[in-house]
């Protein structure tokens, strides 16, 4: 990863890299990538060698988001398996988006735990600012294929990117 590139934080979300900023931190000077993030009104700042570690990661390619949109939009059924919010892989937006689908469409046996909707919101929140960053589809409808509230939302509106 280098300056310019958009990257999705696991915790923070999409953001594009500044800067690379040297700091001493513990006695040893450290390189940072400088990440801005205008909606916290603050600055993240991850290590550069740790970076992978933290998970830190450039953003999907546009195949593979339209692929997570057939999955949340019903589409495609392929991989879905309901492993529920528990082994959650936060790089990936497959694993994102057939989370969400499962929690949407799966009959319940219980009402969710505090954590599971937690992790549930944070899955939404990645998949749509990545959604919003790498296909420039609007906000609203973003919101409404993650939230899996729109059914009649083909995969064909985002086909031209």
């Amino acid at each position: 990863m280098e300056i310019g590139d958009t990257v999705l934080h696991p915790r923070y979300g999409v953001g594009i890299i500044d800067s690379i900023e040297k700091r001493v931190q513990d006695g040893h000077c450290r390189e940072f990538f400088v990440i801005p993030k205008p909606s916290l009104s603050s600055t993240i700042l991850v290590p550069v060698d740790s970076a992978d570690e933290l998970g830190l990661r450039p953003v999907s390619t546009p195949d593979k988001l339209i692929q997570a949109l057939k999955i949340l939009t019903g589409e495609s059924e392929e991989g879905i398996v309901s492993s529920g919010m528990r082994n959650l892989s936060w790089g990936d937006p497959l694993a994102l988006a057939q989370a969400i689908r499962s929690q949407a469409t799966e009959p319940k046996s219980r009402y969710p735990k505090v954590s599971e909707l937690h992790q549930l919101k944070r899955a939404k929140k990645l998949l749509a600012e990545e959604l919003t960053a790498v296909l420039g589809i609007p906000d609203d409808k973003v919101t409404a294929l993650v939230d899996c509230h729109e059914d009649n939302v083909s995969v064909s509106m985002v086909s031209k990117v």
